[in-house]
C-alpha cells in the first residue's frame, strides 16, 4: 500500500527588505497626514479671524444704523463722565450726535459705578465700545451690556437697550491697561509683544470718519498707538478702504505691519505679510491678483 504523505504548506513571511519597504511607506503616509493636519490647524485661526471680521463689519453696520451715523465712528474717543467737553470738541460732538443732544452727567461710561475718568479710547478699545456697549465686570468676567435707549444717559442700567451688537468670545475679551475692553484676534500669538499683558494682539480699528484718515489727533495721540498698529495705505499714501474703516489682525506672528499695502503687491514688510484686514479677502502679503 502506498502511503501518501501530505506536505505541510509553508507559511509565507515578509523578508527584511519587504518589512523595511512597508515601514517606509507607513512613515511617508504618516508624514503626509501630519503635514495636512498642520496645514488645517494653521488655517483654523485664519478662518476664525476672517469670520470675526465679517461679524464685526455687520455689527458695526448695525450700530451705525441704530444711531443714524453716515460716517464710521471715530477710532479715538475721549470719554468724560462729567461731560465737561469744550465747545467743538470732536468726542463730545460725536457722543451727543450719536446718543442724544441732552446727555446729562454723570454718565458711567466704564460701568464701574463711580464718577472717574476721563479716558482716551484708542481704536482697539473704540471697536469693542461701539459693538459691545457699556461694559461690566460684575461677574468677575468681562461682559458687554449694550446701551440704554435713554436719550440722556446711554449708560443707565436696565431698561430698554440697543446691542450688544456682537457676541464676543469670552476668553478673548480682556481688559486693556485703561480698564476698557479689547478683543484679541483668534491667533492669540505667543510672539505678540502684548502676549504677556493681554494674551495676544487685539484687533486694531481705524476710522476714516468720512475722510482720508491721517491717524492723528490734534494733541498728537495716534490711533492704536498702544498696540503698535498703523492704518494701511497704498504707495500714494491713500487710506485703504477709503471713507470707511479698517479692522486689522496682526496675524500669526502677532506683529502689525508698517502700514503699506497695495492690492497687486500686498504688504512688503515682513511683519505685515501675515496680517489680515476687513478690506482684503486674503492675507495682506499675498496681494489680490
Amino acid at each position: 500500500m502506498t502511503v501518501i504523505r501530505s506536505r505541510g504548506v509553508r507559511r509565507a513571511a515578509f523578508t527584511l527588505i519587504e518589512l523595511l519597504v512597508v515601514i517606509a511607506i507607513i512613515a511617508i503616509l504618516v508624514s503626509l497626514s501630519a503635514a495636512g493636519v498642520m496645514r488645517v490647524l494653521i488655517k483654523i485661526p485664519e478662518i476664525q479671524t476672517r469670520t470675526d471680521m465679517s461679524e464685526m463689519d455687520s455689527a458695526l453696520g448695525s450700530f451705525m444704523a441704530d444711531y443714524q451715523l453716515s460716517d464710521p465712528p471715530p477710532s479715538v474717543l475721549v470719554l468724560r463722565e462729567d461731560m465737561s467737553y469744550p465747545a467743538g470738541d470732536p468726542s463730545g460732538d460725536f457722543l451727543r450726535r450719536a446718543f442724544g443732544r441732552n446727555l446729562t452727567p454723570p454718565i458711567d461710561w466704564n460701568g464701574d459705578g463711580t464718577l472717574n475718568g476721563p479716558w482716551v479710547l484708542e481704536g482697539e478699545q473704540c471697536l469693542v465700545f461701539y459693538l459691545g456697549g457699556i461694559q461690566s465686570m460684575a461677574s468677575g468676567t468681562p461682559q458687554c451690556l449694550g446701551f440704554s435707549t435713554n436719550s440722556m444717559n446711554p449708560a443707565m442700567a436696565g431698561g430698554s437697550r440697543r446691542g450688544p451688537y456682537m457676541q464676543f468670545q469670552g476668553s478673548r475679551l480682556v481688559q486693556g491697561p485703561s480698564g476698557f475692553f479689547v478683543y484679541l484676534d483668534a491667533w492669540k500669538s505667543k510672539t505678540s509683544p502684548l502676549f504677556s499683558t493681554l494674551g495676544g494682539s487685539p484687533y486694531a480699528y481705524f476710522s476714516s470718519s468720512g475722510q482720508n484718515n491721517t491717524g492723528y489727533l490734534t494733541n498728537g495721540m495716534k490711533d492704536c498707538q498702544s498696540i503698535g498698529a498703523l492704518p494701511y495705505r497704498d504707495a500714494g499714501n491713500n487710506f485703504a478702504f477709503s471713507n470707511k474703516y479698517q479692522i486689522i489682525s496682526a496675524g500669526q506672528n502677532g506683529q502689525f505691519g508698517a502700514g503699506l499695502w497695495t492690492p497687486s503687491a500686498g504688504a512688503p514688510d515682513a511683519a505685515g505679510r501675515d496680517d489680515q484686514a476687513n478690506f482684503s479677502s486674503r492675507i495682506l502679503g499675498t496681494g489680490q491678483q
